[in-house]
């Protein structure tokens, strides 16, 4: 599995995850709602939340087409989380503040900083850094549930982190931009022009052939030092600059490139030692029944029931 694919599955997963918050939000925020006021619904359920022509959706029509599709499936989760969390206390596993970072770290890689990865989630999944936080640490705690019992040699972590460098292997990444031009004349042209504070953003806008970067000041933004796409020379360049500085003019395919480090992010010895104890998970995971198949078990085990017969008839 690439690394590319296993973003995607993870994006996959919270996408799914992040429907049923929102769904189970939304459909027990009524509820919540009604009781606070007698069991007497709120007079905004009756508002319009939408219109098609002369035609009006209610936010009463609208919750109970929540219910119909998701009531269901927000119950299971609930129950879910409510299992596992008997469970985790009856075998004294926790889920440490410092394990959710970590993750929620590896999430993040690809993004400028936590700030811009928080912005995304919040636009695309609509979910707070909290939420986030309590989605990781459940799925975090099944997984402790489900390896609990599974013993993993510190043999068969080599032998899988050899076999699967390219998606458990951490690698530095380097914030770049260039400016691409025909001849090294001209590189060194923009060089001196640059040293004499010449901002090297302006000149890649007006000066650099690279189209797809030159409007955004030549960046190219967080690269990995193993990234296939970007040109081996500017990447090894990178690799020996401190930031800020600037390289002599490299030969690249459309012609020549200066390079300015904006950022570096270096691997640090405590993620090499995570890193065994992720590859040590996910060994112990290959080896139990699929986390689905667990939480079924869990809610049997304690004894989950849905009482309402509309969301029992839907879960049956």
């Amino acid at each position: 599995m690439t690394k590319e694919v296993k973003s995607l599955w993870g994006c996959i997963i919270i996408l799914f995850t992040c429907i049923i918050i929102l769904a189970g939000i939304l459909i027990f925020r009524l509820d919540t709602a009604a009781e606070d006021h007698g069991a007497t619904l709120p007079p905004e359920s009756s508002s319009v939340v939408a219109t098609i022509g002369d035609e009006q959706v209610t936010r009463a029509e609208w919750n109970d087409e929540l219910r119909r599709q998701y009531g269901a499936m927000v119950l299971e989760q609930i129950l879910t989380s409510k299992a596992a969390e008997k469970e985790a206390n009856s075998l004294g596993i926790k889920v440490t503040q410092e394990e959710v970072e970590w993750e929620l770290k590896q999430q993040m890689r690809g993004y400028d900083d936590d700030e811009a990865y928080f912005q995304a989630m919040q636009e695309q999944l609509g979910m707070s850094p909290e939420q986030l936080r309590k989605d990781l640490h459940n799925r975090l705690l099944m997984e402790k549930i489900a390896t609990n019992n599974i013993e993993v040699t510190e043999e068969e972590v080599e032998k899988y982190l050899e076999q699967h460098r390219d998606v458990y292997e951490p690698v530095a990444s380097y914030d770049i931009a260039h400016i691409v031009v025909p001849t090294e004349w001209e590189a060194n042209d923009i060089l001196k022009r640059v040293l004499q504070d010449e901002t090297f953003t302006e000149l890649a806008k007006q000066l650099s052939r690279d189209e797809f970067t030159a409007n955004q000041g030549g960046r190219l933004g967080w690269i990995d030092e193993d990234d296939p796409f970007i040109n081996k020379a500017e990447l090894n360049a990178a690799t020996q600059m401190s930031v800020g500085e600037i390289s002599e003019p490299i030969q690249v395919k459309d012609g020549y490139a200066i390079v300015m480090l904006n950022g570096k992010k270096e691997v640090e010895p405590e993620e090499r030692k995570a890193l065994r104890s992720r590859v040590r998970k996910d060994l112990a995971l290959s080896k139990t029944p699929p986390l689905t198949d667990w939480e079924e078990a869990l809610r049997k085990k304690y004894n989950a029931a849905i009482k309402d017969t509309a969301f029992a008839e839907q879960h049956g």
